[in-house]
């Protein structure tokens, strides 16, 4: 235990409190396929909102990432963290499935909305997919909705983590210290984690006014022992 405290430390220590990413939008947006609806929730009440950030090593590990679709995030860049989504709440929910979605008929986006942001959310079917879904229960059009996640994104300090064992509770201290002169604390993020307890992404929460507020879950326990995936 003492041993994992340790490295839980180091992994704090070692994380720096911003991070540069290089990154080169492509000339040619790659083509989307039209987003796929599982379910509907159209009429429930927005009360919150989560900004959802991935640690891309993590993706880029699995076979999905690896395939020849995600080859401009996975092959041609080496991101740390990128925004997943931004998702409008609902209080009342009890399961995902509770929560807004799917508000408007799905749309094909064109490549000039899309390529402005693909260094925020690294894949253009991710950002079709992530409006359709997500941004179309609360903004009028897909460009306001990209708009949001860039400027809440932008305001956040991401640090980079170090790969290794460490603990969901150092994750979650990495992240808070680095923004807490902004007002973040750790009842305002929730850690996840993906089969055998390898981290895979944060959210933020906010409220209606885009404060930070308490996430209904805190995700993943402090105590929990997790792996963070290297970069390549």
């Amino acid at each position: 235990m003492r041993t994992l405290q340790l490295a839980a430390l180091a992994l704090v220590l070692a994380a720096p409190p911003a991070v540069s990413q290089q990154c080169t939008i492509p000339a040619n947006v790659p083509r989307t396929r039209p987003t796929r609806i599982d379910y509907v929730n159209k009429d429930i009440a927005v009360d919150s909102y989560g900004l959802s950030i991935s640690w891309s090593p993590q993706f880029c590990n699995s076979p999905a990432g690896k395939s020849p679709a995600n080859e401009w995030q996975c092959a041609d860049h080496s991101f740390g963290f990128v925004v997943h989504g931004l998702w409008p709440q609902s209080s009342a929910a009890t399961r995902n499935s509770e929560h807004p979605r799917f508000c408007q008929a799905p749309q094909m986006l064109p490549a000039n909305v899309i390529k402005p942001h693909l260094c925020t959310m690294a894949g253009a079917q991710l950002i079709q997919d992530e409006w359709n879904k997500h941004g179309s229960c609360a903004w009028p059009n897909a460009t306001a909705y990209l708009d949001q996640v860039e400027k809440l994104y932008k305001n956040l300090v991401l640090p980079d983590l170090k790969p290794g064992r460490t603990t969901a509770g150092a994750v979650r201290k990495a992240i808070v210290d680095a923004n807490r002169s902004k007002g973040l604390r750790p009842e305002h993020t929730e850690v996840r984690v993906i089969s055998g307890n390898r981290f895979s992404e944060f959210m933020v929460c906010y409220d209606k006014d885009f404060k930070f507020a308490a996430c209904a879950s805190s995700g993943t326990p402090d105590s929990i022992e997790i792996s963070v995936a290297a970069k390549k």
